[in-house]
């Protein structure tokens, strides 16, 4: 017994069977967690996270280390944009309203993201920025500072606890604090009014680009409404006449997020005289790269990117006078980054500059859209083929005549739905929609007297004195990542 006891202990002492082996050196059984515990393969995972909201994919990256691992991969934020832009096509437009406020008297005021589904009467705050000149500094505020000056609050009886958006920032993210703001009213408002904000809003790949309309300002801001990033361009060249004239797009060859920007250098009284350039910017890159200069003087602050060009109104030189007083479309393509000369709306030809300083450049559908107004109370939608590569040229159509009820001052036409309705939006307050197959024109909201807006906490916040501006535009959110370009 004394032996077979002996052998035993010596075989309990042999690798693999533990015996008297410290208990740091046995095997540890690791318990699987997230979807390995469940049994769900990788694959179905992914296919699971891309169809929810952003805010939910940067939640559940705290579940394990292979999601975190999933959701920061550039693949996995690639498939995210594809989704979320293709589903855009067969669902009601996503839409960011943008609540621009602020006390002209203290130089101070914010801008609230909104989204809004393109009907009804609420919208959801997704994001703010904030600014000051007092304090030289331009900042993104916290999610949940919602009581600013700007709202209060109205608690309406819902009790929702903090859903946590403080951890919906990316690890990445950039809140600096530091961008400078001094500001001064937009050359097309009125100087007694006081309107101060960030002009009109640019989207790509959901970024936004939000440029000052302080006269003579060369600042520029980029966010991510959904994962709360934001950076401060560097400053880009000073324009003569104190116009900034910008366009947003994303360079299919390299992924890049780019912005371009043209600028006057000079130009004499007769407009004869002048000197245009033109600059891109690759988000992360630390300063401006000199492009090929314009042919001609370029007057759209803010312009379209459709089919690998960017399109902006011109002003060319009159045949009899030399002087740039005829209206024209220039175009830039991003590959090649020159200039030329495109076909513009028949009508334009026989106009002056001063004619179309209501017209605007943007996209219907995948086209070139000119939006012109013939009439105070009526909208021309003017769209351009693209060329066929057999020498043919870009031919302009009318698309549709739109006839608003009262007359107006501003007119944005701004996304359409997949049910081919036009969305667009009046004086800063009014969204509409055509409805091009009965050819009638629906109201939808007033974003200044009938929009509810609510915080995350679903309290609804009521409207507090100074002046407003709402700006609307066609937005699909994403994990795209201000720093990663």
């Amino acid at each position: 017994m004394a032996c077979a006891s002996a052998g035993k202990r010596d075989m309990m002492n042999q690798p693999g069977h533990g015996g008297d082996l410290p208990v740091a050196k046995r095997r540890r059984c690791v318990e699987p967690t997230g979807a390995a515990a469940a049994g769900i393969p990788e694959d179905i995972v992914e296919e699971i996270l891309l169809r929810l909201p952003v805010k939910s994919i940067l939640r559940f990256r705290s579940v394990c280390k292979s999601w975190r691992a999933m959701v920061a991969d550039p693949r996995f934020v690639r498939l995210q944009l594809h989704h979320s832009t293709t589903a855009a096509r067969h669902h009601p437009p996503s839409m960011l309203v943008l609540a621009d406020w602020c006390v002209p008297e203290q130089w101070r005021g914010t801008i609230d993201f909104f989204s809004y589904p393109g009907h009804g009467v609420t919208a959801d705050f997704a994001h703010r920025i904030t600014w000051s000149s007092n304090s030289k500094s331009t900042v993104a505020a916290a999610a949940d500072g919602y009581a600013a000056a700007d709202w209060d609050a109205v608690d309406d009886g819902a009790d929702a606890a903090d859903d946590g958006a403080a951890a919906d920032n990316l690890d990445d993210a950039v809140d600096d604090g530091d961008a400078a703001a001094d500001w001064d009213d937009d050359d097309d408002w009125d100087d007694d009014v006081g309107a101060i904000g960030w002009g009109m809003h640019l989207h790509c790949n959901g970024l936004v680009l939000l440029r000052s309309t302080m006269k003579y300002s060369t600042q520029m801001l980029v966010c991510n409404p959904a994962t709360k990033e934001l950076a401060e361009l560097p400053d880009c060249a000073p324009d003569y006449f104190g116009v900034q004239a910008v366009s947003f797009y994303a360079d299919q060859s390299t992924g890049k997020t780019k912005v371009v920007h043209c600028f006057i250098r000079h130009c004499d009284k007769t407009y004869t005289d002048y000197s245009v350039g033109c600059e891109v910017l690759s988000l992360g890159s630390p300063a401006w790269r000199p492009v090929a200069d314009p042919p001609y003087l370029v007057k759209t602050k803010t312009s379209p990117c459709i089919l690998g060009g960017i399109y902006w109104i011109a002003a060319l030189p009159s045949p009899s006078t030399g002087s740039c007083t005829t209206p024209g479309v220039v175009r830039f393509d991003v590959c090649s980054e020159e200039f030329a000369s495109f076909p513009c709306p028949p009508f334009m030809e026989r106009q002056k500059m001063s004619d179309v300083a209501c017209g605007d450049l943007t996209e219907l559908g995948g086209k070139l859209c000119y939006v012109h107004a013939p009439a105070d109370d009526r909208v021309e939608l003017w769209t351009a083929s693209a060329a066929d590569g057999g020498g043919s040229r870009p031919r302009w159509s009318l698309q549709c005549t739109v006839v608003l009820p009262p007359s107006f001052d501003t007119f944005f036409q701004f996304t359409y739905d997949y049910q081919g309705g036009i969305f667009f939006y009046v004086d800063y307050a009014m969204i509409y929609r055509y409805d091009v197959e009965r050819r009638v024109v629906e109201r939808v909201v007033d974003m200044l007297e009938e929009m509810t807006y609510f915080d995350r906490s679903r309290r609804k916040l009521d409207r507090c004195d100074g002046d407003w501006m709402h700006y609307a535009i066609q937005y699909s959110e994403s994990l795209v990542s201000i720093q990663a370009n």
